[in-house]
């Protein structure tokens, strides 16, 4: 391994090339500190790499206090403002981090290369599981008033919960998930445009998460209309009418998918490793000219 790492570096100090830089987005509950193990590894595997994991707010509370639109603010605020990052980068969010980090580069046409979600949360959650992260007096606002303004306003779950019961609300009345989704009447084909210059989109998902309900959203797969079973993706409005171009990076070859077998909070850590190395960290093998 330490050979491997000396050659791949000896190689790009020869090509006068350095390693693409990487941006990280933690997921709920947490703060930019949850990541430092990941960041670690890409720091050795790939010497010279710039590495930055972002910070919402302050950290832990402001991860679910603050509505979702104000955290990709937040986010493209860091990102378009640090130098390092301004002839492109990889990106990867986490869990709630994955819609933040995909949100960002949709509505602020940042220049991502290659972006990876790690237990992603692309058709929502649904399900007393996940809500288990939040403190227990927001529990019930999010199951009986998910839709209201309020609750939209200042619980960052509000923003991608999707009742398969109340899919014309969720719609309608939800701030955050089904306008990056590109679910609303008027399409915004910016989204899109922005994710199909991607090199790749790669997702990942647990088949032993606990937390993540469907754990299939990770593949961005949900429940399907008026049922707890979960679509297939090719009969999703994802991919049949091609909402932010899944079926297009599809057809091009740019679309990944892994399956993992970790809890959730070891997706980023420790019990991952092997499976993150091997199937993960080729998407950060790339240089800047």
């Amino acid at each position: 391994m330490i050979r491997l790492v000396f050659l791949l570096f000896m190689a790009t100090i020869a090509s006068g090339s350095m390693y693409r830089p990487v941006v990280l987005m933690h997921g709920i509950t947490s703060s930019a500190a949850g990541m430092n193990e990941f960041a670690g590894w890409l720091r050795t595997s790939f010497p010279g790499i710039y590495v930055i994991s972002v910070e919402i707010g302050n950290g832990v509370d402001d991860s679910f206090l603050w509505p979702l639109d104000k955290q990709v603010e937040h986010f493209c605020e860091t990102v378009l403002a640090d130098e390092h990052l301004r002839q492109g980068f990889n990106m990867l969010g986490y869990s709630q981090g994955s819609i933040i980090a995909r949100g960002a580069l949709e509505r602020c046409s940042l220049p991502v290369h290659n972006l990876i979600t790690l237990s992603g949360i692309h058709q929502g959650v649904f399900g007393i599981p996940y809500l288990l992260k939040l403190p227990i007096q927001f529990r019930d606002l999010i199951t009986k008033y998910a839709y209201e303004k309020p609750v939209q306003n200042g619980i960052s779950v509000a923003n991608y919960w999707r009742d398969p019961e109340q899919l014309d609300r969720f719609r309608s009345h939800c701030h955050f998930l089904p306008d990056i989704n590109n679910e609303r009447e008027v399409r915004n084909e910016t989204y899109r445009n922005n994710m199909l210059k991607l090199n790749a989109f790669v997702m990942t998902y647990s088949d032993i998460d606990e937390i993540i309900s469907p754990r299939h959203s990770g593949l961005f797969m949900g429940y399907a209309p008026n049922s707890l079973h979960v679509e297939t993706w090719n009969n999703s409005r994802q991919f049949t009418e091609d909402l932010i171009g899944l079926r297009t990076l599809w057809e091009q070859g740019k679309l990944y998918t892994f399956t993992a077998h970790v809890k959730h909070q070891d997706v980023p850590h420790a019990p991952n490793r092997d499976f993150l190395v091997k199937n993960i960290f080729p998407f950060f093998n790339n240089t800047l000219s």
